[in-house]
């Protein structure tokens, strides 16, 4: 535990002074800037330790120290820059709201302090869900953590014998996040940290760009505190997914490539850099940011940034991709996902995915309307795709076997499938058509167009790129945070303000309150809090109980264990709370010495030997005991 406060402080110090040294301009280019220099300082440093087989405690703190005393002697070189503190930056805020407290009566302000106080008590219970409860989210459990382990326990992050292909092959950034807090605490208890920082950061880049369009500090502020109200957003937070990191990057690179000066240029590529290494839907966010470049830059500023993406791509984006391309021939690697997941384009297929995804947009999760009015709007929409000739399941485009489309407005939480809440289709995707058609009219600047056109472009690179499944939705996360800071143009009406700050307190309740994965009680199930490890492991795979608990009451914690898995079968809790055994894959490593050995799924071959077996048929698992 001591040492994941000391590395972080290490962190956090070396952030501050890189940030010093740059001499930012507002708080909040410092706050991003903090944020962006001590995930690519963690970045790198796995990378680094990898070559060496270090990734250690020992390791990071040789890492950590030595960045330190770089920034601290850059800092004292430069004269110890001092930018002004977080106190000075909030009374200047207070300063500035009194100046204009004759033109508005305070009462105005009331929807942004109850939504910041939603705001605040959400955090915090997202907090106490991270530090108290283990993860267990489906892609947790099936590739973030696993691949997590798995570098912890060879020291690299070389590829590893394993059944699941995307655990080598994907990238990689936001798990090397989550790898520094669990190689500092020897286990998950903060996983899901850099998750619920990253919801702050991408707020924080919401801000800046509202300040960048000339909105003012009240009005940046209120849109900024209107994301983490948003239903996937804060699911998301207390998960180790990767769509909150990746849109703080691509977020944070859009609030800094809009500023001035050389600083913020580099970190805005250092952020491109980062959000290009995290996940490969950052290929959707490229049209969007590619439009915001043309449109609301000044060539020489689109053409340094530019540079500093490329720069920033190849120091902390790369690696995932120059390894897979050693490792199999092709930068995005080879698994089943990544060559299943392209769809044939067609005019019909692209149409119906762009339409489909649009239409999940409709997302009521936790406030279970009425059967009557979702069979209204699931009506409307079908009578929409039948007018309009498009198919609602075109093979060419569809995921196939469960994840097909079908007319249900989604009214249940999930960190997976649920959308934005009633913001999302009440203001978030009004707000990108009618500023587009704004535009059009000439009615508002090509800036704000941009903006208007980061959700559109993206829901068509992702019709063009990915086959349709119940999942996409939440890779809307980044054109939604940077469609956010158009809001302030909407929300003057102290009355407008007032429904936003209420639906999105709502929603954000609601989400956290009937989450399924993280329960709180509500529906008469034992608090999550409140129940054992492999309890909460299994609340979505209640199949896999049997199993975990006896390989947790039988092997041993520091066994060397075989495992044999089908392709969707989770691994990870096999390796114990503290990631103390060590797994062999069969058949791919010798089974010699092992005494523990797990057939996942429908695996019936074992290894030479005698063995004594435990079936489990709700999971058509089997745990052998060598005889």
């Amino acid at each position: 535990m001591a040492g994941f406060f000391v590395g972080g402080a290490a962190l956090a110090a070396t952030a501050w002074l890189v940030v010093a040294c740059l001499r930012l301009g507002s708080l909040a280019e410092r706050l991003l800037g903090w944020w962006l220099v001590v995930c690519a300082e963690v970045v790198a440093a796995a990378e680094v330790l990898s070559l060496a087989h270090a990734i250690r405690p020992l390791g990071y703190a040789l890492f950590e120290a030595g960045a330190l005393l770089i920034a601290l002697a850059a800092w004292l070189h430069l004269g110890r820059p001092c930018p002004r503190g977080l106190l000075h930056m909030c009374a200047h805020a207070h300063l500035h709201m009194g100046t204009h407290a004759h033109r508005r009566p305070m009462w105005t302000h009331v929807p942004l302090v109850l939504l910041a106080l939603a705001v605040l008590l959400g955090a915090g219970y997202e907090l106490f869900l991270v530090v108290t409860t283990p993860p267990n989210n489906w892609d947790s459990m099936h590739y973030h953590l696993a691949r997590v382990a798995a570098w912890r326990a060879q020291r690299s992050l070389d590829y590893f014998p394993t059944h699941n292909g995307i655990e080598n092959a994907y990238p990689q950034n936001a798990e090397l996040l989550v790898l520094w807090t669990v190689v500092a605490l020897g286990r998950d208890v903060a996983a899901a940290l850099p998750q619920l920082l990253a919801g702050l950061a991408t707020a924080t880049a919401v801000y800046a760009i509202a300040r960048r369009l000339g909105h003012a500090a009240v009005a940046s502020g209120f849109a900024a505190l209107l994301f983490p109200t948003l239903t996937i957003v804060a699911l998301e937070s207390v998960t180790t997914q990767n769509d909150l990191v990746e849109a703080s990057f691509v977020a944070a690179g859009v609030a800094l490539a809009l500023g001035r000066g050389r600083a913020t240029a580099a970190l805005a590529g250092a952020a491109l850099g980062l959000a290009a290494g995290t996940k490969l839907t950052f290929l959707y966010a490229v049209p969007p940011l590619a439009a915001i470049g043309l449109l609301a830059l000044p060539r020489r500023r689109l053409a340094g940034v530019a540079a500093a993406a490329l720069a920033g791509f190849a120091l902390v984006g790369a690696y995932a991709y120059v390894q897979n391309l050693v490792e199999t021939g092709r930068p995005q690697g080879r698994a089943l996902e990544i060559e299943s997941m392209p769809p044939h384009v067609t005019l019909t297929g692209t149409i119906s995915t762009v339409l489909r995804t649009s239409y999940r947009l409709i997302d009521l999760s936790g406030f279970h309307p009425k059967t009557v009015l979702t069979e209204h709007v699931s009506g409307a929409a079908k009578r929409l795709f039948d007018a309009l000739g498009v198919p609602a399941n075109p093979p060419e485009s569809t995921t196939p076997g469960t994840f097909r489309f079908n007319w249900g407005v989604t009214n249940g939480p999930s960190e997976d499938s649920s959308a934005f809440g009633p913001l999302g289709f009440l203001l978030l995707a009004p707000l990108s058509v009618g500023y587009l058609a704004a535009w059009a009219l000439r009615r508002t600047d090509r800036r704000r167009g941009a903006l208007a056109l980061a959700l559109p472009l993206y829901i068509v690179a992702l019709s063009l790129g990915t086959r349709w499944n119940f999942y996409v939705t939440r890779f809307l996360v980044t054109p939604i945070a940077l469609t956010l800071p158009l809001a302030p143009t909407v929300l003057r009406r102290v009355s407008l303000r007032t429904a936003a700050a209420v639906l999105g307190a709502a929603a954000l309740a609601l989400a956290l309150a009937y989450d399924p994965t993280k329960p709180t009680g509500l529906g008469g199930t034992p608090p999550v809090w409140d129940r054992g490890r492999v309890d909460v492991e299994t609340i979505n795979r209640g199949e896999l109980r049997g199993v975990l608990e006896a390989v947790a009451a039988r092997v041993p914690a520091g066994a060397r264990l075989g495992v044999d898995l089908a392709s969707y079968d989770w691994e990870y809790p096999l390796w114990g709370p503290r990631l103390e055994r060590r797994l062999v894959w069969l058949p791919e490593q010798p089974a010699g010495g092992l005494d523990w050995v797990v057939l996942g799924t429908g695996v019936r071959q074992r290894p030479p030997g005698r063995w004594c077996a435990q079936r489990f048929p709700k999971a058509d698992w089997t745990l052998l005991r060598r005889c």
